[in-house]
């Protein structure tokens, strides 16, 4: 039995505390939650990552390392994320569980003073971060920027969301862009760095044996104080309806397969309006799953793709479908996607499909109950929209999505942008 607590340990600092006893690793983070985009977008990108190099204790990778083995092999990464329109950078750790490691007593607390050091007492180099430390992940993070065209069936879908997002923060890259990641200097990062601890929103998180009072005892302490003022509300711009008429882009890129993206407005379906959980139901059985639509017709049946999902972004109120073809399959392949959704919208959804569907989500939902990594990643999207709803809750309400909910779900959906990167010879 997990309980989850949610408590605010200060001004902009929550902390969501799952405490059960199934796991023997017990995970912890510290994020930073910010606006996405805008002209500190690399900047924030590269934060964590030379925030991790080292603390005024342990200035260096090798110090850190050596802190870390003798926390039982406990582990800190870097992560920059892209939650809706929100940006989220900062560490996540796991370690063994105290409650499992005879003469362990303390090691949360101390795993949890680590995190407080990257995050609050970096290593500095008269007054600012270590020129070499931020060279080096400035190198990577535009290694990274670049990578992103190496898989095509990633990038396709990032594509789309510029172009139909472009006037909108969810448009943006959570790594900023090769330009803004050219100018970053040791000064510079620094002085956003400064920014970014006025203005983000702090959000821990705790999966472990330990109650949520002694999480909070041991996070308290090492957490400065903070004014409220200025701090960041995580929100999202819900566009419930297509601007104008749908929009459709080709571009050519150098891969060996055609990738067919759509991207569709929910009609104000999200995590914080409108009916979410009978989209969740229709996004399953029209794309998101092996018995749904999308495979069985476009895939299966009429072998017009490789690969077919629908993909529901439930912090933004969109829903993406993303197909590989072949170039000359394009708009016949296009056509029948929409084909799909026009039937889910005229009715033609049997009762076994819907069952189908909640079966999957149900199955996929209790299965986060068996990994502490995806519960921390629920527990932050639930901050970020504001909520406080278990898996297990999520699960019981399903039973109440009907036929004419999921059908109204699908009637609700509109056509925005349609991309296709176009393979040439490589």
């Amino acid at each position: 039995m997990q309980q989850v607590t949610r408590k605010k340990l200060g001004a902009g600092v929550g902390l969501t505390c799952v405490t059960t006893p199934k796991f023997k690793r017990a995970v912890l983070r510290a994020a930073l939650l910010l606006p996405l985009g805008g002209p500190d977008a690399a900047l924030r990108a590269c934060l964590p990552h030379v925030l991790r190099r080292g603390t005024v204790r342990l200035p260096d990778l090798r110090a850190l390392g050596a802190a870390l083995d003798e926390l039982y092999g406990a582990r800190i990464e870097a992560t920059v994320r892209k939650e809706g329109e929100t940006l989220v950078i900062g560490f996540l750790s796991d370690v063994i569980d105290e409650a499992y490691a005879p003469g362990a007593d303390g090691l949360t607390g101390k795993v949890a003073k680590l995190l407080a050091d990257l995050l609050y007492d970096p290593y500095v180099a008269e007054g600012a971060f270590s020129t070499d430390y931020t060279g080096g992940e400035r190198d990577n993070l535009l290694d990274r920027i670049a990578a992103q065209k190496n898989d095509p069936r990633a990038y396709a879908p990032k594509r789309l969301t510029e172009i139909m997002c472009k006037n909108e923060p969810y448009g943006a890259s959570a790594l900023g862009t090769a330009d803004q990641a050219k100018n970053i200097t040791a000064n510079k990062l620094y002085a956003a760095y400064q920014r970014a601890l006025s203005e983000a929103q702090i959000e821990l998180f705790y999966c472990g044996t330990l109650s949520a009072d002694k999480v909070e005892a041991l996070f308290a302490p090492v957490l400065p104080e903070r004014k409220a003022q200025g701090v960041y509300v995580p929100r999202a711009e819900i566009v419930a309806a297509p601007v104008g008429d749908a929009r459709e882009v080709v571009e050519e890129e150098k891969v060996g397969q055609g990738k067919l993206s759509l991207g569709f407005r929910t009609g104000g379906n999200c995590m914080t309006g409108g009916d979410p959980l009978a989209y969740w139901v229709f996004q399953v059985l029209y794309g998101g799953s092996t018995s749904s639509k999308l495979f069985l017709n476009v895939r299966e049946k009429k072998s017009l793709c490789y690969y077919a999902s629908a993909q529901f972004v439930s912090l933004k109120g969109v829903m993406l479908v993303n197909s590989g073809i072949e170039n000359d399959a394009f708009e016949t392949a296009r056509d029948e996607i929409l084909h799909q959704l026009q039937l889910c919208k005229d009715g033609d959804i049997s009762p076994d499909e819907i069952e189908s569907a909640r079966k999957t989500l149900t199955g996929s939902w209790r299965a986060m109950l068996d990994e502490p990594m995806q519960l921390e990643r629920y527990w932050l999207v639930q901050a970020i929209a504001g909520t406080l709803c278990t898996p297990e809750e999520r699960i019981e309400a399903l039973k109440a999505v009907t036929r004419d909910k999921v059908v109204a779900a699908a009637q609700a959906t509109a056509l925005d942008t349609v991309y296709f990167m176009k393979g040439v010879g490589q």
